[in-house]
């Protein structure tokens, strides 16, 4: 009997298989609707692959070559959409036998067997166990010269023994199901190694509730393992990986029972980056919790974390809980933390991870952190007490930012600085991709010419000015003649009436913007360290302005589609109902003062319900962007809207239009839809999708209401359908 691929087996803890999609065997797909089945034999179709349909349920079985299975499988992975590869469901049996009941375990869903199948890496470094564990000490923030214990961090090897960075191996892991035997190795590689290196302190393990399935069953290796290398319970602390997102809240208590039974300590992991921190921390209620290096990094300078972090320590120290603080990197941090009682703390500032496990850490005792906080006091007297350069740089930053449109922003700042350097010519000079560039703006002293637009295109330039500016350095030229310069260099700035510049960076980041650059056209110049420094303090203002408009304009481009958004509906694409309405009441407005027509249709997709029991909701959603689309490539004047009034029924707002011309669009609309031909089998009124519309013309007054006008065509609707569906009908307002 031939071996297949035990996709599901491969979900225990104890068990690694090797998954043989890549042999010759019988692929078998079950779909969630119809649709996909559809959209699969299309496919299947079109490269000439026979298959076998089921009758029971959508789906197909087909015999596969070896590495063909995963083949199709990749391709379905671009034909389908999410939530249909999530609920597709395969099996993979090699040779060419039928599934037996014991098989079906082994059904998975498509999008796991294309990871499992791209997973062979992890498989063979699980099966062959090429993994080692660092471990970063945890001390204590009052003295971080006592080591309280340490955190196992697992790292995976490849074949030359190189170190695989863990977050690919986590991610795969978890997409391709193999995280449970993930989480078992990790475990017991750290207990091993841990023992063998015998330091004091405890140890941090990190698990992932949902890679385990019964505590007792899956925990039981872990448990004998520590009891093997003699290592007291009491001394093992089990990290809830909290960013995890645990959906089963009683399956999770019941694990860290299971520890808690067995004596182990329990931490709640990264508290503040994942989900329902606080509440976890009231329903788990840990011995510690781990505050996560997001919130730290930069806590004792940024408001908001700062604020969130104290109130979480206030937290737990009233709950008799212990803190970890991780990613500590500064000596600031540390200060912070030790001044509002955390109790114990890691990071680069202390030591890095290591795969022997450190046995000392430095002491930062106060008066170390009196000194910085006495030298930090200093940097603020310093920035409290600007000098004239500054204050120099603020006046004229100042006048830069009042603007966020980018063109003043230019020009302001070529104008501020020719006067403060009493120059000849300042220009702006901005690169493109392939980096050309032109003088976008400039700044003239009377009788200086003009070089506005001058269009450069230098070929050598990203290999030669390109990095030096983009390294931020500056170019001082106190006289061309003399500066060593090429001739044909020397001949374009003669040309260009220069005969000394300053050019510094404009940087936006690491992009080279472009250059601002000061030219004396009259003499030559000896340019001041302190103007180059001052020169380049305004490049960099430019800089942030630049940028500051740059995300300005983004986020008026990010408000007006989230404004889009808004107003549109999500399927068809067509402006929803809240945007008709907002619209229907803003033209009856303008349209009452002006006393001019207003019409509107109303029209229902026949027998849409039958429509989709026949072919699935997946089709039916097809369809209406499809008669979405169509409708509005029927309306032709920019102020008619259409949209979709709710399920399958879609409105047309016809602003100046009168009856006549709402009769012959409506009329255009039904021929446009027939012309789609889209098959509805399951219509009694053809073969094809069609639609009844009901029409309604009013001219609005004072009197009457944007209601009557809805009802009107409402009822005509009602009427279309009643007098046998694919019909306009008109009614009189």
């Amino acid at each position: 009997m031939s071996q297949k691929c035990p996709l599901s087996k491969t979900c225990t803890c104890h068990n690694i298989v090797r998954c043989e999609t890549g042999e010759a065997g019988r692929f078998f797909l079950w779909f969630p609707v119809s649709h996909t089945l559809t959209k699969v034999t299309s496919y299947l179709k079109n490269f000439g692959i026979k298959y076998e349909l089921m009758h029971q349920r959508p789906g197909l079985s087909l015999n596969c070559k070896a590495g063909q299975a995963q083949e199709i499988a990749r391709n379905l992975s671009q034909l389908l959409a999410p939530r249909e590869l999530r609920e597709t469901q395969v099996l993979f049996i090699q040779g060419a036998i039928q599934p037996q009941l014991q098989d079906f375990s082994d059904i998975a869903s498509l999008q796991r067997f294309i990871k499992f199948s791209q997973s062979e890496w992890l498989v063979e470094m699980l099966a062959k166990e090429r993994f080692t564990t660092h471990f970063q000490p945890i001390v204590s923030i009052q003295d971080t010269s006592q080591i309280y214990g340490y955190e196992s961090l697992l790292r995976g090897m490849d074949e030359e023994g190189n170190l695989v960075p863990p977050e690919s191996i986590f991610e795969l892991a978890s997409e391709a199901g193999l995280l449970p035997q993930l989480d078992r190795v990790a475990r017991l590689n750290t207990i091993e190694e841990f023992s063998h290196h015998q330091v004091s302190g405890c140890i941090f393990i990190n698990f992932a509730p949902t890679a385990l399935y019964d505590p007792v069953y899956c925990l039981r290796s872990t448990v004998e393992a520590i009891d093997r290398a003699g290592i007291h319970h009491q001394r093992v602390v089990f990290e809830v990986v909290e960013s995890d997102n645990p959906q089963d809240l009683a399956h999770l208590k019941a694990v860290l029972q299971y520890y808690r039974d067995s004596g182990f300590l329990v931490a709640l992991d990264d508290l503040g980056s994942g989900y329902s921190s606080l509440n976890l921390l009231h329903q788990l209620r840990p011995d510690f919790i781990k505050l996560d290096m997001q919130l730290i990094r930069d806590v004792h300078q940024d408001l908001y974390k700062a604020s969130i972090t104290e109130k979480l320590l206030e937290i737990t120290q009233k709950l008799n809980i212990q803190t970890v603080a991780e990613g500590i990197e500064c000596i600031e941090e540390l200060n912070w933390l030790r001044e509002r009682g955390a109790t114990f703390g890691q990071g680069y500032l202390i030591a890095k991870p290591n795969a022997v496990p450190v046995t000392t850490t430095p002491h930062f005792d106060a008066l170390t952190l009196s000194v910085a906080s006495t030298f930090h006091q200093q940097i603020e007297q310093r920035v409290q007490h600007q000098t004239e350069f500054e204050r120099i740089v603020a006046a004229v930053t100042q006048r830069i930012r009042q603007s966020l449109e980018l063109d003043e922003i230019l020009q302001t700042t070529a104008d501020e600085v020719r006067q403060l350097f009493e120059v000849d010519r300042v220009v702006i000079y901005q690169f493109n991709h392939d980096w050309s560039g032109l003088v976008a703006v400039e700044s003239l002293a009377q009788g200086c010419m003009s070089i506005l637009g001058f269009h450069v295109m230098d070929t050598c330039f990203q290999s030669t000015g390109a990095i030096y500016y983009q390294q931020g350095n500056t170019r001082a030229t106190e006289d061309i003649e003399n500066a060593g310069l090429s001739p044909c260099h020397v001949q374009l700035l003669r040309s260009l009436e220069i005969r000394a510049n300053l050019v510094v960076p404009i940087l936006q980041q690491k992009r080279l913007w472009g250059l601002l650059i000061a030219h004396q056209c009259s003499s030559t110049r000896l340019w001041q360290q302190s103007e180059i420094n001052l020169f380049n303090q305004l490049a960099s203002q430019a800089a942030i302005a630049i940028q500051q408009s740059e995300l300005y304009h983004q986020l008026q481009q990010a408000n007006q589609e989230l404004q889009r958004l808004a107003s549109s509906d999500g399927l068809t694409q067509v402006a929803n109902r809240r945007c008709f309405d907002d619209t229907f009441n803003a033209q009856w407005q303008r349209l009452a003062r002006e006393q001019n027509s207003l019409s509107l249709i109303l029209c229902d997709v026949d027998y849409f319900k039958l429509y989709n029991d026949t072919h699935g909701h997946l089709a039916g959603d097809d369809a209406l962007r499809n008669v979405a689309k169509t409708i509005s490539r029927t309306v032709k004047h920019p102020a008619d809207l259409v949209a979709r009034y709710g399920g399958e029924e879609f409105a047309v707002i016809l602003p100046n239009t009168d009856a006549e011309e709402a009769i012959a669009i409506a009329q255009e609309i039904q021929t446009n839809i027939s012309a789609l031909q889209l098959p509805h089998p399951s219509s009694e009124v053809s073969e094809f999708i069609t639609l009844s519309l009901g029409v309604a013309t009013i001219i609005p007054h004072n009197q009457s209401s944007p209601e009557t006008l809805i009802a009107a065509a409402d009822q005509g609707l009602y009427q279309a359908k009643a007098q046998g569906r694919n019909c306009v009908v008109k009614i009189d307002c």
